[in-house]
Order: C-alpha cells, then sequence, then structure tokens
C-alpha cells in the first residue's frame, strides 16, 4: 500500500505491506555499528519493511533520510534491541564481536536507538536519523528514563 510522508525527508511516499500498517510491531534489532550508517539500531531495521528485494537504491537518496521517512510513516509499538554479543568495526560482513549481555526494550524507538547508541559510545545528536527523527516529533531523544542497569554501567567505546 502505498502511504504518503509527511515533510518528507527523501521519498514524497512509500510502499509498505498493507498488514505493517494495521498490525502491532515489535521491532527486533541487533546491536551493530555498519560502515554506512554509522549504528544500525531499531529505527534502521524497520527500513527492513520496505517490500522491494533490492533496498540498495535508497542508498543514492540518502540511507539516513529514507530511514527517518520509513519511520515517520511506521512507529513501531515495541522496539527491542538485543546486545548479548554486539558487533562493532565495519559491518556487516567484518565487523568484531563484543560481550555486552544485554537486552534493552522500549515504546519510543527514537529513545530506544539513543540509548543504544549512548551505550556504544557514541553521540545520537551525531546520527542523523536520530537527531531528525527527535526534531521531527518521532520520538525523544532527550529526558529519556532509563530502568535497570545505568547507561555508564554498561557503556562500552565500540570500534567504528
Amino acid at each position: 500500500m502505498r502511504v504518503n510522508v509527511e515533510s518528507p525527508e527523501a521519498l514524497s511516499s512509500i510502499v509498505l505491506p498493507k498488514i505493517a500498517l494495521g498490525s502491532y510491531i515489535v521491532d527486533a534489532a541487533k546491536l551493530k555499528t555498519r560502515d554506512q550508517v554509522g549504528v544500525t539500531l531499531g529505527m534502521k531495521n524497520v527500513f527492513g519493511l520496505l517490500p522491494e528485494k533490492s533496498k540498495f537504491m535508497y542508498h543514492f537518496r540518502s540511507i539516513q533520510k529514507v530511514i527517518v521517512d520509513v519511520n515517520s510513516v511506521i512507529k513501531p509499538d515495541l522496539t527491542v534491541i538485543g546486545g548479548f554479543v554486539a558487533m562493532g568495526g565495519l559491518g556487516p560482513v567484518h565487523g568484531n564481536p563484543v560481550k555486552m549481555d544485554l537486552i534493552m526494550a522500549g515504546r519510543d524507538p527514537v529513545a530506544t536507538d539513543a540509548v543504544a547508541a549512548k551505550i556504544m559510545g557514541f553521540d545520537p545528536h551525531s546520527i542523523y536519523r536520530i537527531k531528525k527523527a527527535a526534531e521531527k516529533g518521532i520520538g525523544e531523544m532527550e529526558g529519556i528514563e532509563v530502568l535497570g542497569e545505568a547507561i555508564e554501567g554498561v557503556k562500552r567505546q565500540f570500534e567504528r
């Protein structure tokens, strides 16, 4: 089903499976770095809902902007980021495992990605899609309530 994007970054409309638009969405992502987007977390994972088999064409339109557009149309109800063994370095093929024994979840995909980025040693303000999604009101990146372990207690400096 074709859906128009309000205030588009890169795409004026997006084709999404009809079932995704009327379903409860649980986004299950991995805590890892990626060569083209810095980190891949929940918001990048939602990009996978686009039905095209070859998503490489979106990289020519600025993948970060496309990710914001997709997340402005479809917002997961729950974002879960698994980091029992995360990945740092040149991903997705040549990354290095990082033992974290960590799992995080949140109802706000922007906040969840912002916390995950901080845990990986990244400033979420420097990650375009997180910052822009917060500016567009898709979610929050400030004043986030973290339950469980404190960010400083689990934070690591991931290889970029």
